[in-house]
C-alpha cells in the first residue's frame, strides 16, 4: 500500500483506505520504467533494473497507451549467450521522433553490437546503452543487442 499519510491516529485507521490518486503511483512508476514520453520523444525501458534482465528473464508492457499511440515492447534476456532481444511495436497516431530503447545488460557489459530486423544497425549509444530508432518506423522490430 502506498499511501501519502501514513501515520496512524485514533479513530483513523492504518489498512488500506487512502485515495486512490495514493495507491496509482505505484503503477504509474512502474509504467515509466517502460515507456517515458519527452517531448518528441519516445523512451522504452529508460528505468529497468539490470537483474530483471538475467538470462531467461522475459518483461514486456503490452497496449501502453502513449502520447504517440499504443505500443508494445517485450524483452527476453539470452545474456549467458551474449544477447538480449527485444521486439518493439511502435505507436502509429503521433510519430515521436526518435525512439530510444534501453537494454541493460545485468552485468553492466557493454553493447557490441546490434541487429534491426536482421540487418546490423549502428545507431546506438554504448556509454548511454540507448539503441536510438527512427520514429518512422511501422509494424514489429526485432532489435538484438549482442553483448
Amino acid at each position: 500500500m502506498c499511501n501519502e499519510h501514513s501515520k496512524p491516529e485514533l479513530g483513523y485507521p492504518a489498512g488500506d483506505h487512502f485515495k486512490s490518486s495514493d495507491e496509482a503511483q505505484s503503477t504509474y512508476w512502474l509504467r515509466l520504467m517502460f515507456v517515458h514520453e519527452q517531448s518528441e520523444d519516445l523512451y522504452l525501458g529508460k528505468a529497468i533494473p539490470r537483474y530483471w534482465l538475467k538470462n531467461g528473464n522475459n518483461i514486456g508492457i503490452d497496449r501502453a497507451t502513449t502520447y504517440f499511440g499504443t505500443m508494445s515492447l517485450q524483452i527476453n534476456s539470452r545474456a549467458a549467450e551474449g544477447e538480449i532481444e527485444a521486439v518493439v511495436n511502435p505507436p502509429t497516431r503521433n510519430r515521436p521522433k526518435n525512439i530510444y530503447l534501453r537494454i541493460r545488460h545485468p552485468r553492466q557489459k557493454p553493447i557490441q553490437s546490434v541487429m534491426l530486423n536482421g540487418e546490423k544497425y549502428d545507431q546506438f549509444d554504448v556509454k548511454k546503452e540507448w539503441i536510438i530508432l527512427p520514429g518512422t518506423i511501422t509494424g514489429a522490430q526485432k532489435i538484438v543487442a549482442r553483448y
